[in-house]
């Protein structure tokens, strides 16, 4: 017996030294004998070893063509004596026992890949036996691009099943040899396949999966465009015969770490194997019958759901096929211009909102990755939620009447592409300040009106945020000519129309069954130029929510690369810097602060102008008490703002156009969730204003803002810090 862990520490050491004495790397390959190394983890088999080793000894194949690594992995329970009793009369059988105290079949396996010494690899298990010519049927079989496929017959309590459904796939196959990607099936197991070494070379098992490690491990043929699996004659004496115990997978019973967090495991582990272009197929088709055995788990275990929605974050699991776990489960149609991938914040908005609904849906958006860069990770938001999503390809355009008619077209299409597959849309939701999914909306509810549409505004849509209307030229077409008729023929009748946001605008409130707002401002300033009988019809018809927080599970995605500062208060914002919504009281206030204060508070402002920021506070002398950082992305912010003690949100300073502040800041919404506390530099009167804040001061009064600092290090230390760093009353 030979002790497994101590063989490979000397095998890696030597190599590591003799790399080092070379100054070159060493080459890890040897001269292969012909012929096949067979590789049996054996893990307490003390019943059903002498079997296994038995069929081996019988085999037909010369014995000067194979031998046998049997891999004895946790503690001994007798197997060892049985294989000496089983052999040691038996001449000329090379047959190598070594032991492990890791109780892994992958570490096993991977111990007698690294000692195997012919050309061919195949494996048995331990509980499982082989034919006579299994053997030597696989080696005149197979060849250096052609994997030999023997037939497997299951053993269930003596009984020997010839017509299991794999067996029926291996006999379909009949004598021609065919391409790997072809029959990814048949990658699905460890049994009785024999597989040349240049094709596994290097590769081995993951130790870390609890199961699928055979399957992860076969999928790295995939790896090659041109491999071939010839199945062999199909007979008892060329086959392979597995037996069946309560342990084997396919008896495995229910339980979310099987059905759900090992295949989710797998899944990853095959997204990452470098497979050849003409094999992607079978890999997705691999991951989609991972994903089938979580599909089946939730269908008996739905309450499950959120706990796999709370390990695909932590997972880092961003292309999770939701899609699949959603599978014509669609009730609902959302169309949002933008959507994820896209890094935009009406992109994340949207997201954020359709899983709030709790509506699963089939979702149309566009591809704008001209205009904005793409961040999976985005799709933690809501992926959820989606069935179908449909992306499609008009130019990108905010107010540009004809590409949004080109992109309202397109949608309309792809949602009656849907129906005439099957789908059944009770409802439908669009977002904008994108226009085009509102005119998509429109579009849709005019030849679905049993529909009931949900059309919300995160922003006043005809006036810009420095309140004067917003320009766009309204062109005649079609499409402009369908919402007018919509208009007239709606209690709005005539209206005056200027720009394609009025028109937009009206339509939908003509059309639409719900209209959501974000706050009580933004409803009453959209409506402050509407006749009393239309504000009257619109307001019936709408509702005010604030914009939703992610989930919890979102603020763990992606871990942020920032750290707080020890010892010291951690104030935050992120956001732009404009000329309307600055920091410029934090700023001036910071200035005024007394070292024991100064000396226990950091403002770190992440923003877009990080040159102009950071010479602005190099001017005002703030170096040592504000840090100007890049904008984080959305995911890797949510994270951050998990680590902060305080969080800054500010009002616009209102244009005198403005007779009320329309807006809320969407990243107040973000914050919520975040644990930390909120500090809200206010306009009167403002929706921001009427929130529940920790700390508020009105926006540009210096003097309120130094006491929200001072109070801010109170706060996190119990009381006003001593010059000498202890606290004073």
């Amino acid at each position: 017996m030979i002790e497994i862990d101590s063989i490979l520490q000397q095998i890696d050491s030597a190599i590591d030294n003799l790399s080092k004495a070379t100054a070159r790397p060493v080459a890890t390959r040897k001269t292969r004998k012909p012929g096949i190394s067979v590789i049996i983890p054996s893990y307490r088999a003390v019943d059903t070893i002498r079997d296994t080793v038995a069929s081996l000894v019988q085999q037909s194949l010369d014995p000067e063509f194979f031998e046998v690594i049997i891999v004895l992995n946790g503690p001994d329970d007798g197997t060892h004596q049985v294989i000496v009793d089983e052999v040691g009369n038996v001449e000329r059988l090379n047959i190598r026992v070594f032991e492990s105290d890791v109780a892994s079949a992958g570490h096993a396996r991977n111990f007698g890949l690294r000692l195997a010494r012919h050309e061919y690899i195949t494996f048995v298990d331990a509980d499982d036996f082989v034919g006579p010519q299994f053997l030597a049927e696989a080696f005149a079989n197979a060849s250096p691009s052609v994997v030999a496929l023997s037939p497997i017959f299951n053993v269930d309590n003596g009984e020997i099943d010839r017509h299991t459904t794999l067996a029926e796939r291996i006999s379909a196959l009949g004598t021609d040899a065919v391409p790997v990607g072809e029959l990814p099936w048949a990658l699905g197991f460890n049994a009785c396949k024999l597989v040349h070494h240049s094709l596994i070379e290097g590769r081995y098992y993951d130790e870390d999966l609890r199961s699928g490690e055979d399957l992860v491990y076969f999928a790295g043929l995939l790896a090659h465009a041109h491999v071939k699996v010839q199945a062999t004659e199909i007979c008892d004496e060329t086959a392979y015969f597995r037996r069946l115990t309560e342990a084997s997978v396919s008896r495995q019973p229910e339980s979310f770490s099987f059905n759900v967090l090992e295949r989710m495991a797998c899944m990853q582990a095959l997204e990452h194997l470098s497979v050849a272009p003409n094999n992607k197929t079978a890999q997705g088709q691999l991951i989609s019958a991972q994903c089938g055995f979580i599909s089946r788990y939730l269908e008996n275990h739905p309450e499950a759901t959120d706990r796999l929605e709370e390990e695909v974050a932590r997972r880092h699991y961003f292309d999770f096929p939701w899609n699949q776990i959603n599978r014509n489960k669609a009730t609902g149609l959302a169309i949002s211009y933008c959507f994820a991938p896209f890094a935009d914040t009406s992109a994340t908005v949207a997201g954020k909102a359709i899983a709030e609904r709790q509506i699963v849906v089939d979702l149309i958006s566009n591809d704008i990755s001209k205009v904005r860069s793409m961040d999976p990770s985005l799709k933690v938001l809501s992926s959820r939620w989606i069935d179908r999503h449909r992306m499609v390809t008009a130019p990108p355009s905010f107010s540009g009447w004809k590409p949004i008619c080109d992109f309202a077209q397109q949608a309309l299409l792809e949602a009656e592409r849907n129906m005439s597959e099957g789908r059944d849309y009770t409802t439908l939701y669009t977002r904008a300040v994108w226009i085009g999914s509102h005119v998509a909306g429109v579009l849709y509810k005019d030849r679905n009106r049993s529909v009931t549409w949900s059309a919300e505004f995160s922003d006043p849509l005809r006036f810009g945020v420095d309140g004067k209307p917003r320009p766009g030229e309204l062109e005649s077409n079609d499409i402009a000519n369908i919402l007018r008729r919509i208009v007239r023929t709606s209690p709005f009748g005539e209206m005056k129309v200027t720009t394609l946001f009025d028109l937009t605008e009206y339509a939908t409130f003509a059309l639409a069954d719900e209209l959501i707002f974000t706050n009580e401002n933004q409803r009453e300033f959209m409506l402050q130029d509407y006749p009393e009988h239309l504000r009257e019809i619109v307001t019936a018809k709408s509702r005010v929510r604030p914009h939703p927080s992610p989930s919890a599970a979102a603020y763990q995605a992606v871990e942020s690369r920032f750290q707080p500062v020890e010892g010291k208060v951690n104030l935050a914002y992120f956001g732009s810097f404009y000329e309307n919504r600055g920091l410029q009281e934090i700023f001036a206030a910071a200035t005024n602060l007394g070292h024991r204060y100064r000396s226990r508070l950091i403002f770190h402002v992440f923003c877009n102008k990080v040159d102009d920021a950071r010479t602005e506070v190099a001017r005002m002398g703030l170096s040592d008490v504000v840090s100007v950082r890049p904008y984080l992305p959305y995911m890797e912010f949510l994270n951050a703002s998990t680590l902060l003690d305080v969080l800054v949100v500010n009002d616009i300073q209102r244009a005198e156009d403005f007779a009320i502040n329309p807006f809320l800041p969407s990243k107040l919404s973000d914050y919520r969730g975040s644990g930390a506390k909120i500090w809200g530099l206010v306009d009167e009167g403002s929706p921001l204003s009427m929130q529940e804040l920790d700390y508020r001061s009105p926006v540009g009064n210096q003097a309120a803002a130094l006491k929200i600092l001072e109070q801010a290090v109170v706060d996190r230390f119990g009381d006003a810090p001593s010059e000498a760093g202890g606290v004073s009353f």
